[in-house]
């Protein structure tokens, strides 16, 4: 009888210990992690806005990834009647693509009438139709990833709420604590080896071609050559894209981290 007796309090003790570990090990950080993913696609688009008032750092990767030489090397040899594009105005350069990001950011509107004065100072268009039709494409897609991330904030707002409550009004198996350091650094330590895995075995080039033959319309064309396109000379693409997609990372890692700290220590406040 009194072995039957301990047995029966084992077994409770037993199924609230690994109930309460898998709250501990699973649960909690699980929820981090969507949490983590929500401040990440907030802080992804304060970090769009801080890049789209410098224009996206468009002056130092001008220089950085030497899109000047780009330039020089293929306007020349334009296909679509723009040879006439000034090939050693960095000014200007950097003015239209100031243009097409202000257009792409106002739905699309005055995409056709951008324009350049050639040596002769005549006013010619520097988009074709088909880089129009594809810069419009783009807006389209800035239009619903902006309402994605208005949605996103709701969503955000409501697991800071979730996180609001302190320490020591929790249980030590709480799933509404923050999960400790070392947990945080072991799920973004995942995250960051898969996506390198990814680019890795993919690279960055084909993922960009592949998201684009996604997200675009089959129809409308989003590949231009150099020598077809002084839109793409102006952004070696796809080069610029990384770069700015690194831009984009760092400072939105920057803003999470900061906010994912201040509210770990607010949790921890007696």
């Amino acid at each position: 009888m009194v072995m039957t007796k301990t047995i029966s309090y084992v077994l409770p003790l037993n199924m609230n210990f690994k109930k309460n570990m898998l709250k501990y090990l699973f649960i909690r950080p699980l929820l981090w992690c969507i949490f983590a993913l929500a401040l990440l696609v907030f802080s992804l688009g304060i970090s769009w806005q801080v890049s789209k008032a410098t224009n996206f750092l468009y002056g130092f990767w001008y220089q950085t990834l030497e899109i000047n030489t780009v330039i020089s090397t293929n306007v020349p040899k334009n296909t679509q009647g723009k040879r006439d594009f000034p090939i050693n105005d960095i000014k200007l350069h950097k003015q239209k693509f100031a243009n097409i990001v202000q257009a792409i950011h106002q739905h699309g509107n005055g995409l056709a009438a951008i324009s350049y004065l050639n040596h002769q100072a005549v006013l010619q268009k520097l988009l074709t139709k088909s880089e129009v039709q594809h810069l419009q494409d783009v807006a389209n897609l800035l239009d619903s990833m902006s309402q994605i991330w208005w949605g996103n904030l709701l969503f955000l707002l409501s697991l800071l709420i979730f996180y609001s409550r302190k320490a020591k009004q929790l249980t030590a198996e709480s799933i509404r604590a923050m999960p400790t350091a070392k947990q945080k650094l072991s799920s973004l330590a995942c995250f960051v080896v898969l996506v390198i895995a990814m680019l890795g075995i993919w690279g960055f080039t084909a993922v960009f071609y592949y998201l684009h033959t996604v997200i675009f319309p089959s129809e409308h064309q989003w590949f231009f050559y150099y020598q077809d396109s002084l839109m793409s000379s102006l952004m070696k693409a796809p080069d610029i894209f990384a770069a700015i997609a690194g831009q984009l990372l760092l400072i939105a890692l920057l803003l999470a981290g900061t906010i994912d700290a201040a509210l770990s220590r607010y949790q921890c406040q007696k």
